[in-house]
């Protein structure tokens, strides 16, 4: 004999391995991320992983020496951030299938979405419920 109730609870437990499955599979993809960008002339080249931590730095060809350490320094901290910025575009990419509709990840990785308006408004509660909940202004 089968119950109602047995059947909801076996079809929440596949739905919950279901996403706890994704979820795995989202982290993996994020924990893989790498991004290489190389400098114009092959001045520098940088790779970075997810949550933009640089993982190399490498120098391809012999164009650094003929920078002055001003130039050299601008082309190290450009390339990074491009790299970072891939890398977070990748991220974006990976996480935005996740999200409930209308947030913009990109726009969350850059720290660029005001997460209490992902909230929902605060109900306007009616005066004798405030008076019950002993709410006052």
């Amino acid at each position: 004999m089968s119950y109602p109730q047995s059947e909801q609870v076996e079809q929440l437990r596949r739905q919950y391995e279901q996403q706890f499955a994704e979820l795995r599979e989202t982290q993996r993809r994020l924990s893989e991320l790498s991004c290489t960008v190389t400098a114009p002339r092959r001045v520098v080249a940088v790779t970075v992983g997810h949550g933009g931590v640089v993982k190399d730095v490498k120098f391809p060809s012999g164009a650094y020496k003929r920078m002055t350490p001003a130039e050299l320094e601008s082309a190290v901290l450009t390339t990074i951030t491009d790299a970072q910025q891939q890398v977070a575009d990748e991220a974006a990419d990976v996480i935005a299938p996740t999200l409930p509709p209308g947030v913009d990840a990109r726009k969350l990785f850059s720290g660029d979405v005001d997460l209490q308006s992902l909230l929902p408004p605060t109900p306007e509660l009616r005066p004798t419920t405030r008076d019950v909940m002993n709410i006052r202004d």
